[in-house]
């Protein structure tokens, strides 16, 4: 019987003392993680929300990239929570700060009380609190780094004008990082996923009905046109609406929510219900909600052909490797039409000369308000050859390295803070 106390005594102790070693290696795991925490770089984003959600839509995008890829920790400073609410479902606009997906997410005026971190980005020029600007100059160039992502642009002066000095008073120079096509440019957002899943999901056969079928919409027409629609308004739209219904080839709009689908209500007399298909002869038309990021991408993904805007459904539109027509944010003196064709230059570049007219009728055609009956005719005729070319398109873009990436690579060949990059 001792022996078998003895026994039993070792065993209490034995386990005694692999509970003491295991409680030991959780208290150095936690400060493990605490000092790796303390190490990781800190980035500030700050963007404000405007009529076009492009600039949410590319700070939501990067944020959530830096945080996942780049092992940062992101602080997004938003000057409109309800809005970004449209795009993000999870968020919450009546806090001043909240984590989601890995990312702090913070009303504009928490900047107020902060410390700015390893990295502040300011997303297409907008202006930081002075508060916050002395508070930068006072940590030095040493210890913070300056960013201004500016505006996507194909034209050819955006390679010189690239990782650029901005001098400012007090020492901490703005760096300018221009996205774009080129290998002189910081290139695109792009998650390293994005085209695995992509051609992952495009490759299920029943992926597009599921993705209509969640927002309550049927399956399109048999030899139907798809068409993802989110632009601005226009002129003469209902020229083209009526050409539509009136056309021998049925075809689907799924609207967007925004002033294109306020221009389709007054010409249908009644408003477009989410969940609803409504049909005017060949035309079919579906109404659709905000959604999250991810399952904008699947109705992308999910069309034969994307009219998209602004910059963050136009990226994501190429990355579906879909024919697309790019409703350019309008510009009271024409500028846009200029970055129009900067684009349309890169993206036609080596096309047949027949296809290439084609969509830049089109494309001009519609930026410019004019009749658009024949030549929307003339670019569906050719959607098989516009989707092989897509398809290239994205191949040869995804050679470039993402932005993320090169926006991490330029600041770690800066230096600065000294943190591990």
């Amino acid at each position: 019987m001792r022996g078998l106390h003895r026994v039993a005594e070792f065993g209490q102790t034995r386990a005694a003392a692999t509970m003491r070693v295991v409680q030991r290696l959780v208290r150095l795991r936690g400060a493990c993680a605490v000092l790796r925490m303390s190490q990781r770089e800190t980035w500030d984003l700050f963007c404000h929300v405007v009529d076009n959600y492009g600039d949410i839509g590319v700070g939501w995008r990067l944020a959530r990239q830096l945080a996942a890829e780049h092992d940062r920790h992101v602080r997004l400073f938003v000057d409109d929570l309800n809005t970004f609410r449209s795009i993000c479902p999870q968020l919450n606009p009546r806090l001043a700060q909240q984590a989601v997906d890995g990312v702090q997410v913070l009303s504009w005026a928490r900047q107020l009380q902060l410390e700015p971190g390893d990295v502040v980005v300011e997303l297409f020029g907008c202006h930081l609190a002075a508060p916050f600007v002395e508070r930068i100059q006072a940590r030095g160039a040493a210890r913070v780094r300056w960013v201004n992502l500016e505006h996507l642009s194909a034209e050819p002066w955006v390679e010189g004008a690239h990782l650029r000095p901005s001098p400012q008073p007090g020492g901490v120079n703005k760096l300018f990082f221009f996205p774009g096509f080129t290998r002189g440019t910081g290139g695109l957002l792009r998650e390293a996923s994005l085209l695995t899943r992509r051609d992952a999901w495009q490759a299920m056969p029943a992926a597009r009905r599921i993705a209509l079928r969640a927002l309550g919409l049927p399956p399109p027409p048999e030899h139907a046109v798809t068409v993802l629609l989110f632009g601005y308004a226009r002129e003469r739209l209902d020229d083209w609406l009526n050409a539509l219904a009136a056309a021998a080839r049925p075809t689907v709009l799924w609207i967007c929510p925004g002033p294109l689908r306020d221009a389709i209500n007054a010409w249908l007399h009644m408003e477009l219900l989410l969940g609803q298909a409504t049909v005017r002869g060949s035309l079919t038309l579906c109404a659709l909600p905000f959604v999250a990021q991810e399952r904008f991408d699947e109705l992308l993904w999910a069309a034969d052909l994307c009219v998209v805007r602004g910059e963050d459904s136009f990226v994501r539109a190429q990355w579906a490797a879909r024919p697309l027509l790019w409703h350019i944010y309008p510009q009271h003196d024409d500028a846009h039409l200029v970055k129009l064709q900067a684009f349309l230059d890169l993206y036609l570049a080596g096309v047949d000369a027949d296809l290439a007219e084609t969509v830049g009728a089109l494309w001009q055609a519609w930026n410019r308000g004019l009749e658009l009956d024949a030549v929307w005719s003339d670019f569906v005729a050719e959607l098989p050859r516009l989707q092989r070319h897509a398809e290239r398109w994205a191949a040869q873009m995804a050679q470039q390295p993402d932005l993320a990436s090169q926006l991490v690579r330029a600041l770690r060949d800066l230096g600065g803070s000294g943190l591990p990059l």
